[in-house]
């Protein structure tokens, strides 16, 4: 067993919540490694120590407060901020998209050809033009939300 698996598992061993299988594997390495044993004393010296003291009892609501705030915390929708320059690129590039898919559906027994030679039929360039529209607007339309 490795010292930093050890060394991890040490709280538990002290306060006595490891299973047997594990406790009886960490004992087998403390009883062979001087460093683990040298921390594992310190952590009952202070354990011992601290069993002790009187136990200290929160202030009166301050777990409804933590609740509170944990709730009003979380509660806050999450915004993303689009910058300026990304919306007016994404929207030129969306209006241009549209220009390009008027001009093919206008021009398509010209252009199919075209498209054809680099091994693309027209309805797959007007439905990647599609998509790609509609993620865009789709991003800064919920980007955008407060």
């Amino acid at each position: 067993m490795k010292c930093r698996h050890v060394r991890k598992r040490l709280q538990p061993l002290a306060d006595g919540v490891l299973m047997q299988a594990e406790a009886v594997e960490i004992g087998k390495h403390l009883r062979s490694c001087a460093a683990c044993h040298a921390e594992f004393e310190t952590l009952c010296l202070i354990d011992g120590a601290l069993s002790g003291e009187p136990a200290v009892e929160p202030p009166q609501g301050m777990a409804e407060a933590i609740v509170r705030r944990a709730q009003a915390h979380f509660s806050k929708p999450a915004t993303v901020l689009v910058p300026r320059w990304l919306e007016a690129l994404t929207f030129g590039a969306l209006g241009l998209a549209l220009i390009a898919a008027a001009m093919m559906v206008r021009t398509a027994a010209a252009t199919a050809a075209v498209f054809r030679a680099f091994g693309f039929n027209l309805g797959e360039i007007l439905f990647a033009m599609l998509c790609i529209g509609v993620a865009l607007f789709g991003s800064l339309y919920y980007g955008n939300q407060t």
